[in-house]
């Protein structure tokens, strides 16, 4: 089963969570009793930052948990610095795992940069690739960390999602991994 592969790029309002209320972002599909997993890379002369939000499935803002990541130089690995509540914040501040849950959930993922001299950062283009079934489980480096916390994975898709930032058109900037990986049969 490979859900992610119907990840979609939305527009949806974010300002009940001090976000744009015309965001940008691309919606990934965590089916109930899967674990999501994420993480992320800059490849960025400008610093980037990107926002998780976990939706219901009609793509409203379920408020546990908000996620904000940053990476700040080139070759960085984005950080959790800020999460909502502050009990879920990870081990590793580089992964997130969301799940199991007993219902159907989104992922958005919204991704912005600031360039030089500006005082705030500003949406970036994303898109998406999808990656599925077992190949997925030997690309990601996650299969490890979600063993050792919810135990064998029996399949898992990868979404990554590549963010422009405007300063060319390489659509690599802000690269973000989503891992959903399925627990059961």
């Amino acid at each position: 089963m490979s859900l992610s592969s119907e990840a979609l790029v939305k527009r949806i309002n974010l300002s009940s969570c001090n976000g744009p209320s015309n965001a940008t972002v691309v919606v990934v599909p965590l089916p109930k009793k899967t674990v999501g997993v994420i993480f992320g890379q800059m490849i960025a002369e400008w610093p980037q930052r990107f926002n998780t939000y976990l939706l219901d499935v009609n793509d409203n803002i379920v408020m546990d948990p908000q996620v904000l990541w940053d990476a700040r130089s080139d070759g960085s690995r984005f950080n959790v610095t800020e999460i909502v509540p502050q009990s879920a914040m990870p081990m590793d501040s580089h992964v997130l795992s969301l799940g199991p849950y007993n219902e159907d959930r989104n992922i958005a993922i919204y991704c912005s940069h600031k360039k030089a001299g500006q005082s705030s950062y500003t949406q970036s283009d994303p898109r998406h690739t999808f990656i599925g079934g077992k190949n997925a489980i030997t690309f990601t480096m996650v299969k490890p960390v979600i063993f050792q916390q919810f135990g064998p994975i029996i399949d898992c898709s990868y979404l990554q999602i590549n963010a422009e930032d405007g300063g060319d058109t390489d659509y690599h900037d802000t690269v973000v991994g989503v891992a959903v990986n399925f627990m059961t049969k």
